[in-house]
């Protein structure tokens, strides 16, 4: 049974039991929809999309423009627009700090940025909406981050993954959700911990998306029990 809740910004948001939904759970299509997010991925986020509320999938991807899109503020309006609007195609094309030189530095502030989100969370939410956007709890510290940094350097864009929808793939199913839990499997390639960040991002550096992409994409059609990269 579905239960109601106000956010922060007095919003009415669903919250749905954790529980199967089609083949896999609910925390299997967040996970796809931030990493499809993440890679570039289109048919990811379309894929993902019937299974989530609009407003739900709405906050997953401000949460990734923060963590992962990390535009610079001079974007940040029509980025917000396009999360709005659910513009997969053109938020997939936005080059992620991985591909921009940012991710060092993001890595380097988890302790601090860690530390904004609990101490700072009103602060933080008042300078959002002064931007106009609204920011989910769990964007709080990336947010911080994103302020701190400032990235400058608008116009920088990358190829969308084109690969059409198959199967879930393993890499997906990371200890964020329930199928990884059940799998002992823990962190993989497109993983959000600040470690996998670093790494993804050497791996951008010296080969590229489509080397990441692939490597995704060879761990679909396991049905979560395939060894994900």
């Amino acid at each position: 049974m579905r239960r109601k809740r106000r956010d922060h910004n007095g919003r009415q948001r669903t919250l749905w039991p954790q529980k199967e939904l089609g083949l896999y759970s609910r925390s299997a299509w967040v996970s796809l929809a931030v990493k499809s997010l993440r890679l570039g991925w289109p048919a990811g986020l379309r894929q993902a999309a019937p299974h989530l509320t609009k407003s739900y999938l709405q906050d997953v991807l401000i949460c990734g423009l923060l963590e992962d899109v990390f535009p610079p503020e001079s974007e940040i309006g029509d980025a917000v627009d396009e999360v709005v609007r659910l513009d997969y195609d053109a938020l997939c094309i936005r080059e992620t700090h991985h591909g921009r030189g940012y991710t060092e530095r993001f890595c380097n502030m988890e302790t601090v940025a860690t530390k904004a989100a609990r101490q700072e969370a009103v602060l933080l939410r008042g300078h959002a909406r002064a931007l106009g956007f609204w920011l989910p709890r769990r964007s709080l510290n990336c947010f911080y981050t994103w302020t701190h940094i400032a990235p400058d350097d608008p116009g920088q864009r990358r190829t969308a993954d084109t690969a059409p929808w198959t199967a879930m793939p393993t890499a997906v199913l990371d200890h964020h959700t329930k199928e990884g839990k059940k799998a002992k499997r823990d962190r993989t390639i497109i993983s959000g911990d600040y470690d996998c960040h670093r790494e993804l991002g050497i791996l951008v550096a010296e080969h590229g998306w489509e080397y990441v992409r692939d490597s995704v994409h060879r761990t679909e059609g396991a049905n979560g029990n395939g060894q994900a990269p």
